[in-house]
């Protein structure tokens, strides 16, 4: 817990330094900027319940992809799986006769998790047994993915009335997931992120996370042991899928309470970058999305108090991660 602690930390002087360097570059008041920034990620009640409900799904999509990447497979898909189960999910809530809260929130659950499901087993179905390489297969499914929403939203799932951007028609009220703050759009999907992050600190401790740990660097030995290539690299996916899926209908029932084309909002891949930033395991997987929600939120509240553009926050994300990877690409060297 200390070393995680101490990576996150480092992430965070790092982020301060990066928002600042570029600031100054910007022409305007580092020490301000980053006041400004603090204030717009935990100034106010509401600004934190922001920063919060940004977190979920990143925590959630990066600790899906967690065990993939500890096992050693790079799947980048968490875009197009997202968006599979935000509109499964969505699908399936309309398709529900019923009215009562319990049933529409499961349907939409199990919508969720099995849209995310069904779009990570192809990839993983082709990585297992045809040796396709999966960041092609699940970039290329990305693309699929959204375009599909848009045929979707623009046919069966279009809304009624006419919108200036395609958009299915609001959930029914039942359907929504609760708020957990009044007042604000905090939701209990935030419970998602503290069971997951629990349930994978315990598989990582088991014979099976133990396993998959090992097949990264020595298939032949897991084989040996009891786990094949076909069901790492399945599993793996299907785990991912379905965390992805769960983030998509968190969104679309917790927060926006429609299907609309952006519904990813670049989760995917943030919550990968999550993930590597937070040292592939569960707690600095969640409090680096908590540092990258902060980044996304306070960048608001520093554009409306300095002028400087929000747009700082996704460059400083790029740049951040392409620290990462240079560090990441530096240790292996030297292992």
């Amino acid at each position: 817990m200390a070393t995680e602690l101490a990576r996150i930390l480092l992430g965070a002087a790092v982020l301060a330094a990066v928002v600042a360097a570029l600031v100054w570059l910007a022409g305007a008041n580092p020490l301000a900027a980053l006041r400004a920034l603090v204030h717009g990620a935990f100034g106010e009640r509401y600004l934190l319940a922001e920063t919060l409900v940004t977190a979920v799904p990143l925590a959630i999509v990066g600790l899906g992809v967690m065990p993939a990447l500890r096992t050693g497979v790079f799947t980048i898909g968490s875009q197009g799986q997202l968006i599979a189960g935000a509109a499964l999910s969505t699908a399936f809530v309309f398709s529900v006769p019923a009215d009562e809260p319990v049933v529409l929130l499961t349907v939409g659950f199990m919508g969720g998790v099995l849209g995310g499901m069904l779009y990570a087993l192809l990839p993983g179905l082709l990585r297992a047994y045809v040796q396709v390489n999966e960041i092609l297969s699940t970039l290329l499914l990305n693309y699929i993915a959204g375009f599909a929403l848009i045929w979707l939203l623009k046919g069966p799932l279009a809304a009624a009335a006419q919108t200036a951007t395609p958009r299915s028609a609001p959930l029914p009220e039942t359907s929504l997931v609760p708020s957990l703050l009044e007042g604000t759009r905090l939701h209990w999907g935030a419970a998602f992120v503290v069971l997951l992050a629990a349930g994978l600190m315990v598989w990582m401790r088991t014979r099976s996370g133990l396993l998959y740990r090992v097949f990264a660097s020595n298939e032949g030995l897991a084989a040996r042991l009891g786990l094949s290539r076909p069901r790492a690299v399945v599993t793996s996916f299907l785990f991912a899928g379905a965390t992805a899926g769960l983030a998509g209908w968190l969104q679309v029932a917790g927060v926006a309470h429609t299907l609309y084309p952006s519904v990813d909002g670049g989760l995917g891949f943030g919550g990968i970058l999550v993930a590597v930033l937070g040292g592939l395991r569960p707690l600095g997987i969640v409090l680096a999305s908590l540092m990258f929600a902060a980044l996304t939120t306070g960048a608001q509240g520093m554009q409306m108090g300095t002028s400087v553009p929000a747009a700082i926050a996704v460059v400083t994300q790029g740049l951040v991660l392409l620290i990462v990877a240079i560090g990441l690409q530096r240790k292996k060297r030297t292992a």
